[in-house]
């Protein structure tokens, strides 16, 4: 029985956050924005970029390769991507913000990486090729 009230409990609880939510966003203060909209643009944001870096890295990475197969791979990651782009784009509209990226650090660093890949192993070596498998998980 102390189970069943310990449980109501936290469901008021829940409720009482996600109202104290809406009653902010919703509290006569127009123009700003909630700490979880914050978050989430942010996080829009950086996905943009890493999207934004990988229809740059994915072709140089596709030309690259050595087998078809791969190459072929590469091409069909690059078509998902710039789905993955539009969608972005359109939820960035949804929500009333410029499609715009924020430059995340670690894609950077995977980016240079695939680049570094490319100069550091032969040309048409299976070696590249399974270097660049790696580097595109």
């Amino acid at each position: 029985m102390k189970q069943n009230t310990k449980n109501k409990n936290q469901g008021r609880q829940t409720r009482s956050a996600s109202d104290e939510g809406r009653r902010s966003r919703s509290n006569g203060s127009s123009g700003q924005q909630s700490l979880l909209e914050k978050f989430f643009i942010d996080q829009l944001q950086d996905i943009y970029y890493a999207e934004q870096q990988l229809l740059k890295a994915i072709p140089k990475m596709a030309q690259a390769s050595t087998t078809e197969e791969l190459e072929d791979a590469f091409n069909d990651h690059l078509k998902q991507t710039e789905r993955h782009v539009k969608r972005l784009e359109k939820v960035f509209l949804i929500v009333g913000n410029k499609a715009e990226g924020k430059r995340c650090e670690a894609m950077d660093g995977l980016v240079k990486e695939a680049e570094t890949i490319i100069k550091e192993t032969k040309e048409g070596s299976v070696t590249r090729d399974a270097a660049l498998i790696i580097a595109a998980q």
